[in-house]
Protein backbone atom coordinates (compact mmCIF):
# COMPACT_ATOMS: atom_id res chain seq x y z
CA UNK A 1 0.00 0.00 0.00
CA UNK A 2 2.83 2.55 0.54
CA UNK A 3 4.05 1.75 -2.81
CA UNK A 4 1.07 3.06 -4.27
CA UNK A 5 0.49 6.05 -2.16
CA UNK A 6 4.65 6.96 -3.30
CA UNK A 7 3.38 6.19 -6.63
CA UNK A 8 0.66 8.22 -6.64
CA UNK A 9 2.74 10.92 -4.52
CA UNK A 10 5.18 10.64 -7.51
CA UNK A 11 2.80 10.83 -10.04
CA UNK A 12 0.85 13.69 -8.81
CA UNK A 13 4.12 15.66 -8.15
CA UNK A 14 5.07 14.89 -11.63
CA UNK A 15 1.74 15.91 -13.00
CA UNK A 16 1.71 19.46 -10.77
CA UNK A 17 5.37 20.16 -12.28
CA UNK A 18 4.00 19.99 -15.87
CA UNK A 19 1.02 22.17 -14.60
CA UNK A 20 3.99 24.42 -13.09
CA UNK A 21 6.07 24.60 -16.41
CA UNK A 22 2.55 24.56 -18.29
CA UNK A 23 2.19 27.67 -16.46
CA UNK A 24 5.79 29.18 -16.84
CA UNK A 25 5.50 28.57 -20.41
CA UNK A 26 2.64 29.98 -21.05
CA UNK A 27 3.51 33.20 -18.75
CA UNK A 28 6.59 33.61 -20.86
CA UNK A 29 4.78 33.07 -24.12
CA UNK A 30 2.27 36.12 -22.99
CA UNK A 31 5.35 38.23 -21.76
CA UNK A 32 7.13 36.82 -25.49
CA UNK A 33 3.24 38.52 -27.60
CA UNK A 34 3.45 41.56 -25.11
CA UNK A 35 7.19 41.93 -26.39
CA UNK A 36 6.51 41.35 -29.81
CA UNK A 37 3.08 43.45 -29.80
CA UNK A 38 5.49 46.23 -27.74
CA UNK A 39 7.92 46.14 -30.94
CA UNK A 40 5.22 46.43 -33.56
CA UNK A 41 4.39 49.30 -31.69
CA UNK A 42 7.38 50.49 -32.12
CA UNK A 43 8.09 49.63 -35.60
CA UNK A 44 4.45 50.84 -36.23
CA UNK A 45 5.81 54.07 -34.75
CA UNK A 46 9.08 54.79 -36.59
CA UNK A 47 7.21 53.37 -39.74
CA UNK A 48 4.85 56.90 -39.04
CA UNK A 49 7.48 58.98 -38.04
CA UNK A 50 9.41 57.85 -41.72
CA UNK A 51 6.21 58.20 -43.26
CA UNK A 52 6.30 62.06 -41.88
CA UNK A 53 10.13 62.88 -42.66
CA UNK A 54 9.47 61.76 -45.91
CA UNK A 55 6.46 64.06 -46.78
CA UNK A 56 8.57 66.61 -45.86
CA UNK A 57 11.42 66.02 -47.75
CA UNK A 58 8.95 65.16 -50.86
CA UNK A 59 7.07 68.88 -50.13
CA UNK A 60 10.72 70.26 -49.64
CA UNK A 61 11.89 68.63 -53.05
CA UNK A 62 8.91 69.70 -55.03
CA UNK A 63 10.64 73.60 -54.27
CA UNK A 64 13.21 72.74 -55.90
CA UNK A 65 12.55 72.21 -59.39
CA UNK A 66 10.63 75.64 -59.64
CA UNK A 67 14.83 77.34 -58.52
CA UNK A 68 16.36 75.28 -61.34
CA UNK A 69 15.11 76.79 -64.39
CA UNK A 70 16.62 79.87 -63.63
CA UNK A 71 20.35 78.66 -64.15
CA UNK A 72 19.54 76.63 -66.86
CA UNK A 73 18.45 79.23 -69.02
CA UNK A 74 21.55 81.15 -68.77
CA UNK A 75 23.88 78.69 -70.68
CA UNK A 76 20.62 78.75 -73.37
CA UNK A 77 20.58 82.46 -73.28
CA UNK A 78 23.95 82.35 -74.38
CA UNK A 79 23.42 80.08 -77.47
CA UNK A 80 22.99 82.89 -80.11
CA UNK A 81 26.30 84.92 -79.12
CA UNK A 82 28.20 81.71 -80.17
CA UNK A 83 25.79 81.06 -82.93
CA UNK A 84 26.97 83.73 -84.51
CA UNK A 85 30.73 83.55 -84.27
CA UNK A 86 30.44 80.32 -85.35
CA UNK A 87 28.40 81.56 -88.32
CA UNK A 88 31.49 84.20 -88.68
CA UNK A 89 34.12 81.83 -88.39
CA UNK A 90 32.43 79.55 -91.05
CA UNK A 91 31.31 81.32 -93.71
CA UNK A 92 27.80 82.59 -92.06
CA UNK A 93 25.68 85.62 -93.34
CA UNK A 94 27.14 88.58 -91.79
CA UNK A 95 31.22 87.19 -93.35
CA UNK A 96 29.69 85.32 -96.35
CA UNK A 97 28.13 88.20 -98.12
CA UNK A 98 24.58 86.33 -97.75
CA UNK A 99 21.34 88.13 -96.50
CA UNK A 100 18.78 87.24 -93.97
CA UNK A 101 16.07 88.52 -96.58
CA UNK A 102 15.24 88.72 -99.87
CA UNK A 103 17.24 91.19 -101.84
CA UNK A 104 17.42 91.61 -105.64
CA UNK A 105 21.18 90.01 -105.76
CA UNK A 106 21.41 86.23 -105.73
CA UNK A 107 23.42 83.24 -106.16
CA UNK A 108 23.02 80.28 -107.06
CA UNK A 109 25.14 77.04 -106.37
CA UNK A 110 26.06 73.71 -107.38
CA UNK A 111 24.98 75.03 -110.79
CA UNK A 112 28.09 72.87 -112.16
CA UNK A 113 31.58 71.42 -111.56
CA UNK A 114 34.75 73.40 -113.51
CA UNK A 115 36.68 69.81 -113.19
CA UNK A 116 34.34 67.72 -114.80
CA UNK A 117 33.09 70.13 -117.28
CA UNK A 118 34.34 69.51 -120.82
CA UNK A 119 32.85 71.45 -123.37
CA UNK A 120 34.39 74.63 -124.26
CA UNK A 121 31.11 77.00 -124.28
CA UNK A 122 29.68 75.34 -121.04
CA UNK A 123 29.60 78.60 -119.14
CA UNK A 124 27.79 80.28 -121.75
CA UNK A 125 25.32 77.60 -121.91
CA UNK A 126 24.87 77.94 -118.22
CA UNK A 127 24.44 81.30 -118.31
CA UNK A 128 21.83 81.47 -121.49
CA UNK A 129 19.60 78.59 -119.23
CA UNK A 130 19.55 80.90 -116.23
CA UNK A 131 19.01 84.17 -117.94
CA UNK A 132 16.37 82.55 -119.50
CA UNK A 133 14.83 81.09 -117.04
CA UNK A 134 15.14 84.41 -114.84
CA UNK A 135 13.48 86.48 -117.84
CA UNK A 136 10.79 84.19 -117.82
CA UNK A 137 10.23 85.70 -114.30
CA UNK A 138 11.12 89.13 -114.55
CA UNK A 139 14.53 89.77 -116.08
CA UNK A 140 17.92 90.03 -114.47
CA UNK A 141 20.31 93.45 -115.04
CA UNK A 142 24.19 91.53 -114.35
CA UNK A 143 24.89 87.41 -114.30
CA UNK A 144 28.10 85.78 -113.52
CA UNK A 145 29.18 82.11 -113.69
CA UNK A 146 32.26 81.87 -111.77
CA UNK A 147 34.23 79.14 -113.69
CA UNK A 148 36.77 78.41 -111.45
CA UNK A 149 34.43 78.26 -108.41
CA UNK A 150 34.30 74.48 -106.60
CA UNK A 151 31.03 75.34 -105.39
CA UNK A 152 29.87 76.08 -109.34
CA UNK A 153 28.24 79.27 -108.35
CA UNK A 154 26.46 81.74 -110.47
CA UNK A 155 25.75 85.00 -109.28
CA UNK A 156 22.56 86.75 -110.68
CA UNK A 157 21.55 90.13 -109.77
CA UNK A 158 17.57 90.73 -110.91
CA UNK A 159 15.76 94.02 -111.78
CA UNK A 160 13.74 94.52 -108.12
CA UNK A 161 13.55 92.11 -105.13
CA UNK A 162 10.29 90.77 -106.19
CA UNK A 163 11.52 89.02 -109.44
CA UNK A 164 14.90 87.79 -107.12
CA UNK A 165 12.03 86.25 -104.87
CA UNK A 166 10.46 84.76 -107.71
CA UNK A 167 13.78 83.74 -109.29
CA UNK A 168 14.60 82.19 -105.95
CA UNK A 169 11.98 79.97 -105.48
CA UNK A 170 11.45 78.67 -108.96
CA UNK A 171 15.20 77.24 -109.03
CA UNK A 172 15.84 76.31 -105.39
CA UNK A 173 16.13 72.87 -105.06
CA UNK A 174 15.79 71.89 -109.07
CA UNK A 175 18.08 69.65 -110.65
CA UNK A 176 20.71 70.97 -113.39
CA UNK A 177 22.37 68.50 -115.00
CA UNK A 178 22.49 65.75 -112.36
CA UNK A 179 22.94 68.53 -109.69
CA UNK A 180 20.51 70.34 -107.13
CA UNK A 181 20.58 74.05 -107.17
CA UNK A 182 21.12 75.69 -103.89
CA UNK A 183 19.62 79.28 -103.94
CA UNK A 184 20.69 82.32 -101.23
CA UNK A 185 20.01 86.18 -101.39
CA UNK A 186 23.17 87.74 -101.36
CA UNK A 187 23.84 91.47 -99.36
CA UNK A 188 23.31 94.51 -102.52
CA UNK A 189 26.81 95.91 -101.20
CA UNK A 190 28.79 92.45 -100.88
CA UNK A 191 27.58 91.77 -104.82
CA UNK A 192 28.61 95.49 -105.82
CA UNK A 193 32.24 95.37 -104.44
CA UNK A 194 32.21 91.56 -106.08
CA UNK A 195 31.19 92.96 -109.34
CA UNK A 196 32.13 96.21 -109.81
CA UNK A 197 29.83 98.31 -112.00
CA UNK A 198 27.04 96.33 -110.93
CA UNK A 199 25.36 98.77 -108.65
CA UNK A 200 22.82 100.97 -110.44
CA UNK A 201 21.99 99.16 -113.38
CA UNK A 202 18.73 99.27 -114.49
CA UNK A 203 18.98 98.00 -117.97
CA UNK A 204 17.61 94.36 -117.98
CA UNK A 205 20.01 91.42 -119.80
CA UNK A 206 18.89 89.91 -123.00
CA UNK A 207 18.58 86.11 -123.90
Amino acid sequence: GSSELSSGINAEYGVGEVTEKLDNSLSSMTSVLDDEDTERGGIEMNANARAQLMQKLASGNQMRPRQTPAPAAEPEASQPDIGHKVREMFGGPTSGGQAQGPTECFVLSNMFNPVSEQDPNWADEIRSDVLGECTNLGGVVHIHVDQEDPNGCVYVKAVNTMVATSCVNSLQGRWFSGKMIKASYMVPADYSRKFDGTHGLTQRLNR
